[in-house]
């Protein structure tokens, strides 16, 4: 317990709400393991910033500048009060090399962000927009979702949503009102809420329908 103590107080950091960790483009010499908090990853595309996900506590990112001698691909900001653990190349391959449970848990994220990837692109070729909103907050409500007796609440806000389907906030906003007057999603002060999981599933396969065949 000592020497586990010795080595978080070592590396942990507190970083404040908006603190930017790394912009995209900058040399990749560290990786994050976050105790505490949140952070959101984003990227600059045409001008445009798009929320590529949001870590949260538990989880690492900035391995594949790391492991590559890449420069950062996306821009890191803490979203809320956060203590982050930072390590810089050497430790981290010498922990690497000395525990194998840290690089199957290496391979494990990039897998899953190679999954969510294809989900977002998948979800931008959509050409009908509430298809595409539809279709994010059922893979958020998969892989972020909470089950409650009312339904189950995704923990996502509009600009996030916004981001991931690429179209503006109002736009979206306005599905999302349409949607809930349809009772399918109802707007929470921190998510969305999707009471009747049967009609809203129900719902986004008749969009894949429409969307595959016309109409």
């Amino acid at each position: 317990m000592t020497g586990e103590y010795s080595i978080e107080e070592q590396y942990n950091r507190t970083f404040a709400p908006g603190t930017i960790l790394f912009t995209e483009g900058d040399e990749g010499t560290e990786l994050f393991v976050i105790r505490k908090g949140s952070v959101q990853i984003s990227r600059k595309i045409a001008n445009k910033e798009y929320i590529i996900a949001v870590i949260p506590e538990g989880s690492f990112f900035g391995e594949m500048s790391l492991l590559l001698n890449r420069p950062r691909s996306a821009t890191a900001t803490v979203l809320e009060p956060a203590q982050i653990m930072v390590f810089d190349q050497q430790t981290f391959l010498r922990m690497v090399a000395g525990q194998s449970n840290i690089a199957i848990s290496i391979m494990k994220n990039l897998a899953h962000r190679l999954y969510r990837a294809n989900i977002q692109i998948e979800t931008l070729l959509l050409g009908d927009k509430t298809h595409r909103v539809v279709k994010a907050l059922n893979y958020l409500s998969i892989e972020e979702g909470e089950q409650r007796p009312d339904g189950i609440f995704v923990p996502t806000s509009l600009k996030r949503l916004s981001a991931f389907v690429g179209f503006p906030l109002g736009q979206v906003a306005a599905i999302i009102d349409k949607l809930a007057e349809a009772l399918l999603v109802l707007p929470q002060r921190d998510g969305f809420l999707i009471a009747e999981q049967g009609r809203y599933i129900e719902f986004l396969e008749f969009l894949d329908m429409k969307e595959k065949f016309g109409g």
